[in-house]
């Protein structure tokens, strides 16, 4: 009987350890994955936006909040689901930033490539060239359509053709507006006309249309705001509710009922919002 014993101690422990060993070393290889996808996007997301930032010190400081944020909430709520929800966050909120600066780095370029432009008509109907006109822009307008059109004659100087450089510069700023002016490049290179006329022309034309803009979002800015607030009003009322009413609350944060509650919510929460702001997002 004993030695029966002994088996099944010796066969639970070794099938614990090998658990635990193949359990580390998946996280080992899973941490390495994810340190490397994250290194390289940072990389090439912060050259894209001319943010010149140490990705290893991105990723030491991302470490260090996937470890202290769950661990904090955890110390100071002792919710599973809590802790769960705020590594997710952590983990997904590199790439939120990343999204939200390229996008008010492409705003930017849009608001002033129609004075950038017309500084290039100017130019050309005071003489120069094309090419001499967009150093004259890359030198006297602000980053980041400064940085953009340097990059642009930087690759041209390196034996890229002109086509072939302004394409690049669509690519990296993937909007309407670069690619008429793109387009009205092209044109003019390939069958002749008056260059100076069609940039002045686009230019009076981008800044009609930022007007234009400016106007829907000035007129829909109530219902944005009003998708919003109706998003967050259950998450306060819930946060006021757990403050308040613990023990009420209790469930919700502890049972799979109420964890399944909350997921329902959740996803009709965003599609709620979603809905909202598909609704005030009018195209131009």
């Amino acid at each position: 009987m004993n030695g029966n014993l002994v088996a099944v101690a010796a066969v639970v422990f070794l099938s614990v350890t090998l658990a635990g060993f193949l359990l580390a070393r998946g996280a080992v290889v899973f941490w390495g994955r994810y340190q490397n996808t994250f290194t390289e996007q940072a990389r090439f997301n912060l050259a894209d936006m001319f943010l010149f930032i140490d990705p290893a010190n991105l990723w030491r400081a991302n470490a260090v909040a996937l470890v202290a944020v769950p661990l904090l909430l955890w110390l100071a709520t002792g919710n599973l689901l809590l802790v769960v929800l705020a590594l997710v966050l952590v983990a997904v909120l590199p790439k939120k930033v990343y999204a939200w600066l390229k996008q008010r780095r492409i705003d930017r370029i849009q608001q002033q490539l129609p004075d950038g432009l017309m500084m290039v008509a100017g130019s050309m109907r005071a003489g120069l060239g094309f090419t001499p006109a967009l150093e004259s822009l890359a030198r006297d307008v602000e980053p980041p359509l400064a940085q953009e059109f340097a990059l642009v004659l930087r690759e041209q100087r390196m034996g890229v053709k002109l086509e072939e450089a302004l394409g690049h510069f669509n690519d990296r700023v993937p909007v309407q507006d670069v690619t008429l002016f793109v387009s009205a490049v092209s044109i003019s290179r390939e069958i002749g006309g008056n260059l100076a006329e069609s940039m002045a022309s686009l230019s009076d034309t981008l800044r009609r249309r930022l007007i234009m803009e400016g106007k829907v979002k000035s007129l829909t800015a109530q219902g944005r705001l009003q998708g919003i607030v109706m998003a967050m009003m259950p998450v306060g009322l819930i946060a006021f509710l757990s403050f308040a009413y613990p023990e009420t609350m209790h469930d919700l944060y502890h049972t799979p009922m109420g964890w399944a509650v909350m997921g329902v919510a959740a996803v009709m929460e965003y599609l709620g919002y979603r809905m909202c702001r598909k609704i005030t997002s009018i195209d131009i």
